[in-house]
């Protein structure tokens, strides 16, 4: 984004999708589960119109079980060891 205007209408765009029940998955990847093809056909008329000017909006819709069969895969992080004896602490 080059100007304040444009961010501000993703701003905008990024609240009302999150008002939809979207959830943002990543950075410009929001997701929404629909109980059926009607109502996700009915939301994307609504979300439509509410797209920035020079936007990319892909709506992609899948059924339940290729959702199902979605692999996520995650980083690993870095897990502190445990030392291998207690540390002891003087009182005095």
């Amino acid at each position: 984004m080059t100007s304040e205007e444009a961010r501000h209408n993703y701003t905008v765009f990024r609240r009302e999708l999150l008002h939809e029940n979207f959830q943002q998955m990543q950075n410009s990847l929001y997701i929404r589960h629909f109980e059926t093809l009607a109502t996700a056909k009915v939301c994307i008329v609504r979300v439509r119109p509410l797209i920035p000017e020079n936007a990319s909006v892909a709506f992609f819709i899948i059924t339940d079980k290729q959702y199902g069969m979605t692999r996520e895969y995650f980083g690993f992080q870095n897990v502190q060891k445990r030392p291998q004896e207690p540390q002891q602490i003087q009182l005095f």
